[in-house]
Order: structure tokens, then sequence, then C-alpha cells
């Protein structure tokens, strides 16, 4: 074949490759991005401090490196504690709890929201557990040193010190913690993502217009969006229409489009199966259904 063809042929093909990878790109780009944060932090390579007496620690405040408290990004206020890891001694025989705290009363005094463990951890190594626990900005992870065996729950950090309490509180329980003396930091992180779980609530039909309303309550800033065969949202001119949420109760305004829409004309009656999607606001989104019927007099 001569040169001049082949290369016209390889041109030809490129150029059709092109559009098919544009368009992946462009998925790429477009696709949103889970905000998981990291919070806490993990014992260095070295020394750290032995401990397995059962006791409470949190650390409210660092110098530096990230911080151990819950944020309030983006104005999102609830979170899912999704895992959490410690790096272990060399012992056999450890375990280690991971706790969050929340601060009801100066000067120190903390109320446990929730745990995870006692776990038991592989010896000399960074260990991961996954989990969930609803969590909200300003909570303070920490954790909880009681264990058969040494377990590294501190480590040396100069000009730092986490809060304590002994013996350990149970989940809901308060108490009042101290001051540790010595410059230590908390060997333990923790991964966070914006909570998408939302609830759906009653439905109200409004037979004059032929339409219905939806209540829903999202526990942080985000999207929500309708979808559904001849379903469209109040104000929107598609079969998928989104609008923008605070955090807490919600009204949702559907009605029919297209065949839906003339079968309810002609019949007075419809069903209409309604997909309602919240994504809060860097986080993952999350899709729940519900049957609406629309009556029209």
């Amino acid at each position: 074949m001569p040169f001049g063809r082949r290369r016209r042929r390889s041109q030809q093909a490129l150029l059709g490759v092109a559009p098919v990878l544009a368009a992946a790109l462009l998925m790429l780009i477009a696709a949103p991005v889970a905000a998981a944060i990291t919070i806490g932090q993990l014992a260095p390579p070295g020394p750290s401090s032995e401990t397995s007496a059962d006791t409470d620690r949190a650390q409210p405040t660092v110098t530096s490196g990230n911080s151990y408290v819950v944020p309030a990004t983006g104005g999102v206020t609830a979170w899912t504690l999704t895992s959490w890891s410690h790096t272990a001694a060399a012992d056999v025989g450890q375990e280690l709890t991971m706790k969050v705290f929340r601060k009801v009363a100066d000067p120190l005094t903390y109320t446990v929201v929730g745990h995870d463990g006692p776990r038991p951890l592989n010896p000399s190594m960074v260990n991961t557990f996954q989990t969930s626990l609803q969590v909200r900005a300003g909570d303070v992870l920490g954790n909880n040193s009681k264990s058969p065996a040494d377990n590294a729950s501190y480590f040396p950090a100069a000009g730092e010190s986490f809060i304590q309490l002994a013996p350990g509180l149970a989940d809901g329980q308060t108490g009042p913690f101290v001051l540790a003396a010595d410059p230590l930091r908390l060997n333990i992180s923790a991964v966070i993502e914006p909570t998408n779980t939302f609830a759906l609530g009653q439905i109200t039909r409004n037979r004059k217009r032929g339409t219905a309303t939806v209540e829903a309550t999202v526990p942080n800033p985000g999207d929500l969006t309708v979808a559904g065969k001849g379903v469209r949202a109040a104000g929107g001119g598609t079969a998928i229409s989104a609008k923008a949420v605070g955090g807490g109760p919600v009204t949702l305004a559907i009605r029919a489009r297209g065949k839906k829409k003339r079968k309810l004309n002609e019949t007075g009656k419809v069903k209409l199966n309604v997909a309602i999607t919240y994504t809060p606001t860097g986080g993952a989104p999350s899709t729940d259904s519900t049957k609406v019927k629309l009556r029209k007099r």
C-alpha cells in the first residue's frame, strides 16, 4: 500500500478515536468526587509511649498536622466516620478502641458520642478498621487504651498534650477530663465523609392542580435531584430537575409530564415512580425512591 494512503487511513482512525477520548475525558472531569477527609495522626517511625490502662483520651488541639476535630468544611456539619487507623506497638495481644467525644461544658467536660472496638491489633504495623459512626462538626477523635498488652495509644510531640479520664466512659456518658502533663499526641486517625443519608416524609396531594409535594429531610447543604419516567419537579422543564438545598426539611413539588400528564387529564389519576437523589456538598450521592399518586378532579 502506498505510504500516502496508509497515512490518510491512520489520520482517519485517529479522528475517529478523538471524539471518544474527548468524551471519556469530559466524563472524568465532570464526575463528582466524594470529599473524604482524614482527621488525627499516626505515630511516626521511632519510639512511642506504651499504655494499657482503661483510660479515655482525646486531642482537642495540635500545633501541627491534621486536626483531631471534625470540621465544618463547606457548611457540612453532619459527617460519617467510615474508618480509623492506628500504628501498633511490637507487643503481641494488643487491643485499642476508637472513641469520639463531644464537649458539653467548660472547661473540659465531654460526652462519648460513640466508639468502635476494642479491636485486636497486628503488632508493628498500621491497622485500619472499617466502621460507620455518625459525628458532627466540633466532635473530637480519641481512643481508649484498655488492652491486654501495651498498645502505643500515644506518642511524643513537643509542646502538645491530650486530655484524659480514667476509667473510661460508656457511650452517652459524660465526665470531666483533665489535661495530661506530658508532651504527647494521640496515635489514631480516621476518615470522615459528608453524611448523605436522608429521609423521605409525608406526601401531600393537590387535587385541584393534579400535583403533589414530597417532604424530605437532609443532613447537610447540597443538591436534590428529582427523576423518573413522566416526572417533572415544579419549576423544571425536563424529566430531571435539580434543586440546591440547605440542611434540614425540604419540600419538593412533583408534577406529571408527557404521557403521564395526558393520562392524568383523561382519567383523573396517575402513578409516578419518583427517584430522589441527594448529594451533600463535596460528598457522594444517595438515592431513594417513592411512589407518588397524583389525582385531579
